[in-house]
Parts: structure tokens; sequence; C-alpha cells
């Protein structure tokens, strides 16, 4: 994890990626699609949150409410918060149509406005990547739970879609770009003595996969939706978007031809804690 300026938290790029949830939800299609697993990252995580009927829940940085049907079915009581205009919308729309019972607040990670120890469960989804400070969001997760309450914060292996990164790191230079330093890994599995420091209990759980795409169309739609912006100084008007999209394309169409299909592997899985 890093402490330097980054794409990931930079305001301009946030805003671009979540005032509205469409870039969201193009990633979220790819891994239904395109996995080689068929069960869902979500059925899995949801394992390890193992919700019980009553029990409150905060999820930080809930963007489009993914977890919050099967949540409320479980029967917990959701509490949900986002420091985007955009998703905190999306959160509150989803959950009208679904007719799910959630309290729903705008607020940022680092400076939850909870009272200490009211939850049984906070859980943050990847989501940690985008906070500048990640010490100061674990501090507050730990702040609002209860004493014997619950933790688990969701984010990516270090060699999450390495193949894609590395098409993309290829594509920046050779069009003139700077790949950004990480391609977006601020925060990963490996963060494991980060969280311990604020968790001293925290234990690791990794979740293999891989995205097995069947052209470019599909991995480049996937690549479009958020990798394209991983380099330095990224021009205001997009224009980087379009010609790093061809490029890469371009290389899958060859993987394809040789290969069959672009495998991509995409481990991912979650930090655990009790308190």
């Amino acid at each position: 994890m890093s402490s330097d300026p980054h794409f990931e938290t930079d305001c301009d790029f946030l805003r671009y990626q979540y005032d509205d949830a469409d870039k969201l939800r193009i990633r979220m299609e790819s891994h239904a699609l395109y996995s080689e697993r068929t069960d869902t990252f979500a059925e899995w995580l949801l394992g390890h949150v193992a919700p019980a009927a009553g029990a409150r829940l905060l999820d930080v940085g809930c963007g489009s409410g993914t977890y919050h049907a099967a949540l409320a079915a479980s029967g917990v009581r959701i509490t949900a918060c986002d420091s985007s205009a955009g998703m905190a919308r999306e959160a509150a729309a989803q959950a009208a149509t679904q007719r799910l019972d959630v309290a729903s607040m705008r607020a940022g990670a680092e400076a939850l406005p909870c009272a200490d120890g009211v939850f049984d469960i906070v859980m943050a989804n990847h989501m940690l990547y985008h906070v500048p400070d990640i010490g100061s969001a674990l501090g507050e997760a730990r702040r609002v739970l209860r004493r014997g309450g619950r933790a688990v914060f969701a984010t990516n292996a270090a060699d999450h879609s390495a193949p894609l990164h590395d098409l993309h790191r290829r594509a920046a230079i050779e069009l003139g770009y700077t790949p950004a330093g990480s391609d977006g890994l601020r925060f990963t599995l490996d963060d494991l003595a980060l969280v311990q420091s604020v968790f001293p209990s925290a234990r690791a759980y990794v979740r293999a996969d891989a995205f097995v795409f069947p052209d470019a169309v599909s991995a480049v739609r996937y690549y479009a939706s958020y990798i394209v912006d991983a380099i330095e100084d990224r021009p205001a008007d997009g224009s980087h978007r379009a010609p790093l999209a061809e490029r890469v394309g371009a290389a899958i169409d060859e993987i394809v031809r040789v290969e069959g299909v672009f495998r991509v592997p995409k481990a991912a899985g979650c930090f655990v804690a009790a308190v």
C-alpha cells in the first residue's frame, strides 16, 4: 500500500467512475458472464460475513447496494453509506425498487457519522483502495463495531487481472503515456499487516477465479470501464481512452487467435476479523 498520490483516490477519476453506476455495471456484468467459476463472489463473501437475523450491519462504501437484497433476506438490519452522491442515489433507488429496508447516508469511510460500538458487522467491499488514509478508515470501522463484532474487508489479490494490466502498460508506453505506478493496486490481499495493525485477529481468505473472455470486444469493454485510466497525467477530456482501448484490443485479438480465448486470472478475497 502506497501513500503516494494515486489515480484511484483522484477526485476527478472517482467522480467519473461513480456519478452513476454504468461503469460499475459493466464490470459486474463481465464477472457474471465470463467468470471461470460458476458460484459468485457475492455468495462466497457472504459466507464470511455470516449475517444473522437481527444483526446491525454497516456497509461502508456501499456502491449500488450489490449485497443488500441477500443481506435483507437473512434478516440483517442494514445501514449503508457512500461518499459518492451517485452511488448513494443508486443504492437508495435499488432499495426502493426491491422494497428493502436500508438506512442510507452519504459519508466517507475516514469519518463515519456513527456512535461507538453500534454495529455487529462492518463490511467494506472493494472500496478501501479509493480511501486516501486507509488506516483511518480501518480505525473508524473498529470504532463503530461493538465488542464481539465482526469486520469484513473485500479486495483483490495483488496479481488480479495481471495479463490485462500488462497489456495496458505496454499500450500506454507505446502511445507515449506513463502507466500508473501500481495500476490500481493500492490495497490488496497482501496488506494483511496493515489490517492487523487495527484488527490483530484479522485473517486473509483468497478465492481463485479467472475471466475467460471469448473475444477482444468483451475484454475491452471490461478494460475500458476502469483499467484504461491507470496512467499518469490523464487528459481531462478522456482522449486517452479510445487509442488505448484500440491498442489493447488488437493485442487481445492476437491472443484469442492463437489461444482461442483470453484468460485473465482474477483472484480476490477478504480480510475477516473479530473484535
